[in-house]
């Protein structure tokens, strides 16, 4: 306990100094997330993880009548996670990061508050065959630039410091009532100093989005964020998850990017392309795009393009659709 006091009171100083936060102002009563989850209760839980679980939460007292996510870290090695997000989410004012709105922090209740998204998860519609059909062309392009602008954020456009996300997924991404992405789950996030280069750290992140130089190495790059968007914008452009095996005539399954890899210089993909969107996509559109998302999966850390390249090639790739 006087370590996690201590956790607190270095995370109270770090955000007074560089943004002027105090986090006791921050801080949600343990009664008041209760009530706004009905106890934490099944009838309010969205999604479940190994560490943690997420509700929805409907607050009527101090923050009055706010539909929030109620994300609850549920053991003690999720501790770090829980601190971890804490330190750099505050931090962050983007129209693209959801929105930090508090924390709870009583007994063995270690609890993120930030805004809700009513179209739930980028993940959710490439799982539901009916949301993803709903989920055109253009939608899909915003939907890549909106998530590409926060990343680069991250990389370039705070201050004092450079955060790698270390997690990019589609399960990452929520889309709000105009499905405008909106990037979450900082637990895994690593702030780095502007003039830090690279870091050393054990791999931590979903494994079917994983960096492989960052997995053998432990070696952590604003790189390695690229690696997992290049995954991201392939599931978007194949209609489907990278953890789903598919199979291509008498072949064997494979995973997304193994498909990606064997298929992009035989057919230019066009044999994984989503049927849903075949017909809707100017083939210079479709060409800028997979493009880019297949440098941003290069095995080799020079090839890959800087989230500031890629928020630019997507912006083209948007630009030639509605051209045309």
């Amino acid at each position: 306990m006087a370590f996690r006091d201590q956790r607190l009171e270095d995370l109270r100083m770090k955000l007074m100094s560089s943004s002027g936060l105090r986090l006791e102002d921050l801080r949600i009563p343990l009664e008041e997330i209760r009530l706004a989850t009905k106890d934490f209760s099944q009838e309010t839980l969205i999604q479940e993880e190994s560490h943690y679980k997420v509700y929805k939460g409907q607050f009527t007292q101090r923050l009055q009548n706010c539909t929030a996510i109620v994300k609850c870290y549920i053991d003690f090695y999720s501790e770090s996670h829980f601190f971890n997000e804490l330190k750099v989410i505050p931090r962050f004012h983007h129209e693209n990061i959801t929105s930090f709105i508090g924390y709870g922090d009583e007994g063995d209740k270690k609890i993120i508050v930030s805004e809700y998204a009513i179209n739930g998860t980028l993940g959710d519609h490439l799982k539901d065959p009916n949301k993803l059909l709903s989920l055109t062309w253009p939608q899909r392009l915003k939907i890549c630039l909106g998530a590409a602008k926060a990343i680069n954020y991250l990389h370039l456009g705070l201050e004092d410091c450079v955060v790698i996300h270390r997690n990019i997924r589609s399960d990452a991404i929520l889309l709000d009532e105009n499905l405008e992405a909106k990037i979450s789950s900082f637990q895994y996030s690593q702030v780095a100093d502007r003039n830090q280069q690279h870091i050393y750290t054990r791999f931590q992140g979903n494994v079917h989005y994983r960096d492989p130089i960052y997995r053998e190495s432990g070696l952590l790059k604003k790189e390695t964020d690229v690696y997992s968007f290049g995954v991201m914008m392939f599931e978007l452009f194949c209609g489907t998850l990278a953890y789903v095996d598919m199979k291509i005539g008498d072949d064997e399954p494979l995973r997304l990017i193994n498909l990606v890899r064997r298929y992009y210089n035989v057919d230019g993909l066009n044999t994984l392309i989503d049927r849903q969107i075949r017909d809707q996509i100017d083939r210079r559109s479709l060409d800028t795009f997979k493009e880019t998302a297949y440098r941003c999966i290069s095995y080799n850390l020079n090839d890959r393009p800087s989230m500031d390249t890629i928020v630019k090639r997507i912006t083209e790739a948007l630009d030639i659709h509605v051209s045309d």
